[in-house]
C-alpha cells in the first residue's frame, strides 16, 4: 500500500496520455484541488483553484480557499531569502547554511518581546545524505579501509558548525529517523581517529603511507552544502588518516551515471524516501541488484555491497506481515551494512520551511508533501 503511495502508481487518463505523449508533464491532467496554468521551465510555475474538486470542510465551504499558488525556481538561496524578507514569497524551503543563525536570532528576539517576523517550521525528513565507496575496487574493497574512513568523519561536528545544526549526525544505519523505526538501535560509527588510524594500519596503510590519491566526486546543486561538506571531510581525512583527497563537481546527469558504471570509487549521495518504508533505503544495499560484471551498471546499489547474511534478513523482512516484527528484520539488516561499513552516512536531513506569519494551516511532514488544501491566509490576525 505504501509503495502505491508513489507518484509513479497514480492514474492517468489515457486520453491524455494519447494526446501528449511525454509533453504531459506540461499539460497537467488531474482531479486535485489545484490544476495549472502556467508552466514557465526553470522560472515559474502558475496553479489556479479547480472549482470542480470535491472536497469541503468541516462547515461545508469549498475547497481550497486560496484562488492560486505561483511556485517561483530562484537558483540563489540567498536571493530567494532576500524575496522573503521583502514579502514577496510566502514561503521559502531550507536555508542558506551561512545564514541560519540570523533566522533564529530574529526569532529569538521575538520571543523577548519583538513581532514574530516570521515562522519556521522543522521536522525530521526521510532522508540520508552519505558518502559512496565503491566496495568491489580497492582501496574500498578492504573493510578496514572503509572502518576507518567511518571513524574519521566528525559527523556532530558537520551538523554543529557547517550544517549550522540543520540535520542529524549519521551515526546510525542507512535509514533516518522514521516513526515505529528503531533507528537509533542501530550501532554506527562514532567520531575516533584512533580507531580510523588503527583500522587504515591494519589495511596496510599506516600514517596514510601507499593509499592512493582519490577523488570525491560531488554533485551540482543543493546550494553550498555540497561543496562545503565536501570540503571539511577532506581537511578530516587528511588530518586523521595523512590522505590526500581530490574533489570534483559534476552536474548531476555525469554525476550518477559514473555511480551507476562504476567510474567513481568515492562520492557524496543522498536519498530521499519514494514511500514511507525502511525497505526503500535498505533496497539501496540489496545484493542482488549488484550485476556479476563490474563494467555492467549497477542501478540502485552503486556502492556494489553484497552480503549474504544482509540480504537473508532483509528477504526475511520483505516476507514478513506483522510491521513491528518486519521493522525489527529491518534494523537488523541495517546493522550488518553498519558493521561492513557499506556505505558512510553523514547526516539525516530536516525539512525546514519559512512561512510568513499571516499563512495558516500549512501542514509539514517529513515526505515534504505540500498539501495546500487547507491553507489561507489571515493578514488581519497575524
Amino acid at each position: 500500500l505504501k509503495i502505491l503511495s508513489h507518484p509513479a502508481c497514480w492514474s492517468y487518463p489515457k486520453e491524455a496520455v494519447d494526446m501528449y505523449g511525454v509533453d504531459m508533464r506540461i499539460n497537467c491532467v488531474g482531479t486535485g484541488p489545484f490544476r495549472v496554468k502556467t508552466i514557465k521551465e526553470s522560472e515559474t510555475v502558475i496553479l489556479e483553484r479547480n472549482p470542480d474538486y470535491w472536497e469541503k470542510d468541516q462547515y461545508g465551504n469549498q475547497l481550497p480557499y486560496l484562488d492560486g499558488i505561483k511556485f517561483s525556481f530562484i537558483k540563489e538561496k540567498k536571493a530567494e531569502l532576500l524575496e522573503f524578507r521583502k514579502g514577496n514569497l510566502d514561503m521559502v524551503y531550507r536555508l542558506p547554511l551561512e545564514m541560519i543563525k540570523d533566522v533564529v536570532g530574529e526569532l529569538e528576539d521575538a520571543k523577548k518581546g519583538g513581532n514574530k517576523p516570521y515562522v519556521m517550521q522543522v521536522v525530521p525528513a526521510m532522508s540520508v545524505v552519505y558518502l559512496g565507496m565503491q566496495n568491489k575496487l580497492p582501496p574500498f574493497d578492504n573493510i578496514d579501509v572503509r572502518k576507518a574512513f567511518n571513524y574519521a568523519i566528525d559527523k556532530n561536528s558537520i551538523v554543529t558548525y557547517t550544517l549550522q545544526g540543520d540535520g542529524r549526525p549519521g551515526i546510525h544505519g542507512i535509514v533516518p529517523p522514521f516513526k515505529g523505526y528503531d533507528y537509533e538501535g542501530v550501532k554506527g560509527y562514532v567520531y575516533n581517529p584512533a580507531l580510523a588510524k588503527e583500522h587504515m594500519k591494519k589495511a596496510g596503510y599506516e600514517n596514510g603511507k601507499g593509499f592512493p590519491e582519490i577523488t570525491l566526486q560531488i554533485n551540482s546543486g543543493g546550494g553550498d552544502r555540497n561543496v562545503q561538506i565536501a570540503e571539511v571531510v577532506q581537511k578530516m581525512l587528511h588530518e586523521n588518516l595523512g590522505i590526500k583527497i581530490n574533489i570534483e563537481q559534476l552536474q548531476f546527469p555525469q554525476h550518477l551515471d559514473n555511480l551507476e558504471t562504476g567510474k567513481a570509487l568515492f562520492w557524496r549521495s543522498g536519498w530521499i524516501a519514494d514511500y514511507p518504508d525502511p525497505e526503500n533505503f535498505l533496497n539501496l544495499l540489496y545484493g542482488k541488484h549488484v550485476p556479476k560484471d563490474l563494467a555492467t551498471n549497477s542501478y540502485l546499489n552503486s556502492v556494489r555491497y553484497q552480503s549474504d547474511a544482509f540480504d537473508a534478513k532483509f528477504n526475511e523482512a520483505l516476507r514478513e506481515v506483522d510491521e513491528a516484527k518486519r521493522y525489527e528484520l529491518f534494523k537488523q539488516a541495517d546493522q550488518i551494512a553498519v558493521d561492513d561499513a557499506a556505505i558512510l552516512p553523514v547526516f539525516y536531513d530536516e525539512n525546514t520551511r519559512l512561512i510568513q506569519v499571516y499563512v495558516k494551516n500549512f501542514p509539514s511532514n517529513a515526505m515534504e508533501y505540500r498539501d495546500m488544501t487547507a491553507v489561507y491566509f489571515d493578514k488581519e490576525g497575524e
